[in-house]
C-alpha cells in the first residue's frame, strides 16, 4: 500500500516535467498523509491541469477510508468502476514512505530523484476532489519492503493513462521493474504526520546497527 509521499519539485520542475504551470505558492511536503491535500494532473480535454486534491475517500465502506485501489481489481470494485473509466488522474509525487516492519520505514524514489506520477483515480464529492493511489505487485528488491507499492507510470504513459479507453489504461498496469527505484531507511519520525521536514528523507541508521564505538582509552 502507498499511505504516506512526498511532494518537493518546483513549480519550474512540474513546468518542465508535466506542462503545467503553477499560478499559486507549492510548498514542498515531504509527510502527505490521508485527508491532506496534494497535487494531481487531470486532464481537461485539449490540455492537461493541476490542482490540490485530498488523498483519501472517507467513509466509502464500513466507515473506513479509502486510500488505495489495487490493479488486480480496479475494474471490479464498483467504487472505483466509473472513476477507472473516465477520472483518471496522475498523482505527483517526489518518493514514497514504505513500511518493512513496525517502526522501520525506507523512503523509496526514482534513480535520477525526478518528479514521478502514480497512477490515480479522483472522485468528486460535494465541492472537493478526492483522489486514491492505484498499487500493483511489487517486484524485485522493492519487494522485501512490501508486497505493494504505488503504480508509477512511465512518462511515455502518461498521456494514455489520463485520456485513453479503459482497456488501453489497463494495459499499462503491469508491475513496474524495481531496477528503477533506490531505497533506503528513514526515522521512524516520518510515522507521525505532524513531521513534515526534509529531514524525513536522510539516511537513517538505529543505533543498534551502528559501528561499534572505538575504546577511547586503547
Amino acid at each position: 500500500m502507498c499511505g504516506r509521499f512526498t511532494v518537493t519539485a518546483t513549480p519550474h520542475e512540474l513546468l518542465n516535467r508535466f506542462g503545467v504551470a503553477i499560478n499559486s505558492n507549492l510548498a514542498p511536503r515531504w509527510n502527505v498523509a490521508p485527508s491532506q491535500l496534494s497535487p494531481i494532473i487531470v486532464s481537461s480535454g485539449m490540455t492537461n491541469d493541476m490542482e490540490m486534491a485530498r488523498f483519501g475517500l472517507d467513509g466509502v465502506v464500513q466507515n473506513k477510508s479509502l486510500i488505495n485501489a489495487r490493479c488486480e481489481t480496479i475494474t471490479e470494485k464498483p467504487t472505483f468502476t466509473n472513476a477507472f473509466e473516465t477520472q483518471r488522474c496522475l498523482v505527483v509525487a517526489s518518493g514514497w514512505y514504505e513500511w518493512q516492519a513496525k517502526g522501520k520505514p525506507y523512503h523509496i524514489q526514482l534513480n535520477d530523484g525526478r518528479v514521478m506520477a502514480f497512477a490515480g483515480l479522483y472522485f468528486q464529492k460535494a465541492n472537493n476532489r478526492h483522489f486514491v493511489i492505484v498499487t500493483s505487485e511489487a517486484t524485485g528488491d522493492l519487494a522485501k519492503i512490501h508486497h505493494r507499492t504505488p503504480h508509477v507510470l512511465a512518462a511515455r504513459d502518461w498521456q494514455a493513462w489520463l485520456q485513453g479507453s479503459s482497456d488501453t489504461a489497463q494495459s499499462l498496469l503491469t508491475p513496474i521493474d524495481s531496477r528503477h527505484f533506490n531505497a533506503y531507511r528513514v526515522s521512524p519520525d516520518v510515522g507521525n504526520v505532524r513531521h513534515d521536514h526534509a529531514g524525513l528523507t536522510a539516511p537513517f541508521q538505529p543505533a543498534e546497527d551502528a559501528p561499534a564505538q572505538a575504546d577511547l582509552f586503547s
